[in-house]
């Protein structure tokens, strides 16, 4: 199963098959609050629930036990050796604590079904797991019901507990009602590569510190207008236009979408704006559905040796099409601050009526340590800074990343990393703070591949919008459609 994971997570730079690479695509049920907690499975009446606050207020936790004998039930959803090495280390500190992982590891989409159905039912009826890995769970609901522990109300009374230590900008970025219902292990972060080559010939200039997706356009027109149309027709490509739209909604999820509150924002002058904004992208051939020819590749990035590989294999392509490369930031709304967006990785919630929520805090605590981060290895960037550092100085030291592929051009290549290299990658990973629903890595795939969201307003937004980019129906009708439709869905 931990292949399995890592391969779903997977940026197009290390897939190992060429063909699988460039198939990529990351779905999940996991909302934009992306955060919620557990249960105890054995004890479900509970006693923990002293840190909520029901009143607003923050409160304090007791300390763990030292000495009492303790269970923590941890729902992993899949079996992860991070999940295994952090039991054993965690038991070997805290002899009269015991973790016991539950994963269904399971292969098949009913197997999936089947475990979501299951843990909701014990969820519901105060009798799941304390601790609980959420990243294919409906973290809205289980906010929305009251089920989840509010992390932050925690953690602003625990000393031990440095805030400094970690990536703020990611644990803001997944905040709902002001409140973290989860705490992620990791993160992945996504970018557009551009063929700086190309870019910095045009003599085209930008900045994609602050742009947003109408400066985009008019970007790409200029740099479209200079381009070898041999190479480079497009801007973009290998993506339709009602997934565009979807990925301009995720990027701008919170927006258009209030899970916990049950409301939606589609039926807006905004909303409309951003569908018109979407087909003049297509209409006057910025991006293309069908065509490869491009100036930028939306990428996923899972660590900084995976940039080092995105970053530097075009270069290593043949001499004819060999380039430089740079990441850039995506664009951002009109009116929004600059970052990259996010996706959370293994996202750890506590159930609101453990009874052994001390316990199940100081675990999670020692989950996202630099203690445990430094030696574990996962895909994504790690939540605790100073493992993060340790990470980029390691390879720095090496001085060289080993390309992953075993097939083509890249195989057995050795790309050269820079200090400068990690300067700019930190502008992605401190300025991370557009949490994404979902995402499509687009522009490597080839022909033209229809990925079937496993989230229901995503797929609204998609189904309905097909009829404005089709000219059957006027972008108001829509938006009044996907209205209706995703507020039945909010409120079921």
């Amino acid at each position: 199963m931990e292949n399995r994971e890592r391969g779903e997570y997977h940026s197009v730079i290390e897939r190992k098959c060429p063909m699988k690479k460039s198939l990529i695509i990351l779905t999940t049920v996991c909302s934009m609050v992306a955060v919620s907690a557990c249960s105890n499975a054995g004890s479900g009446s509970g006693n923990g629930n002293r840190a909520s606050g029901s009143d607003g207020s923050t409160t304090t936790l007791p300390p763990p036990s030292t000495t009492e004998k303790k269970k923590i039930v941890f729902s992993t959803g899949s079996s992860h050796d991070y999940y295994k090495l952090a039991k054993q280390l965690y038991e070997a500190k805290h002899p009269n604590i015991t973790i016991e992982l539950q994963s269904y590891d399971g292969e098949s989409e009913q197997d999936s079904e089947k475990y979501v159905k299951t843990t909701n039912t014990a969820m519901l009826s105060g009798k799941g797991p304390d601790l609980i890995d959420l990243d294919q769970l409906p973290l809205a609901d289980y906010i929305t019901k009251g089920l989840l522990t509010d992390m932050s109300k925690i953690i602003d009374k625990d000393p031990e507990f440095k805030k400094e230590d970690y990536f703020n900008n990611v644990l803001d970025g997944i905040k709902a009602n002001g409140g973290i219902y989860g705490m992620p292990l990791y993160f992945f972060v996504y970018g557009l590569m551009g063929n700086q080559t190309f870019i910095e010939k045009s003599g085209v200039t930008f900045d994609d510190m602050k742009w947003t997706w109408a400066d985009f356009s008019e970007t790409a027109k200029q740099l479209t207008n200079n381009a070898d149309k041999k190479y480079y027709r497009y801007a973009l490509g290998g993506i339709t236009p009602e997934r565009m739209l979807s990925n301009f909604v995720n990027d701008q999820y919170a927006s258009y979408v209030d899970q916990v509150n049950g409301k939606a924002n589609f039926d807006t002058s905004n909303f409309i704006q951003m569908m018109k904004q979407v087909k003049s992208l297509y209409d006057n051939k910025i991006i293309s559905s069908t065509e490869f020819s491009l100036i930028f590749k939306s990428v996923q990035i899972n660590s900084a040796a995976d940039y080092i590989r995105a970053l530097r294999e075009s270069e290593f392509l043949l001499p004819e099409l060999a380039y430089k490369s740079k990441l850039y930031l995506s664009p951002v709304p009109k009116g929004g601050k600059s970052g990259a967006t996010f996706r959370t990785y293994m996202m750890i919630g506590i159930n609101n009526k453990s009874s052994v929520k001390p316990e199940a805090w100081d675990f999670v605590k020692f989950m996202v340590s630099e203690e445990m981060q430094s030696q574990a290895k996962s895909a994504g960037f790690s939540i605790n800074k100073a493992a993060y550092k340790k990470n980029v100085k390691e390879l720095l030291k090496t001085g060289k990343v080993e390309s992953i592929q075993e097939l083509g051009r890249m195989k057995d290549q050795v790309f050269e990393i820079t200090q400068k290299d990690i300067d700019d990658l930190e502008k992605f990973v401190d300025g991370a703070n557009y949490h994404v629903l979902e995402k499509f890595v687009f522009g490597t795939i080839i022909g033209v591949y229809k990925p079937r969201s496993t989230n229901k307003i995503d797929q609204i937004v998609q189904e309905e919008s097909i009829a404005y980019f089709s000219g059957q129906k006027t972008p108001e009708a829509v938006a009044k459609l996907i209205q209706n439709r995703v507020t039945t869905v909010l409120n079921e």
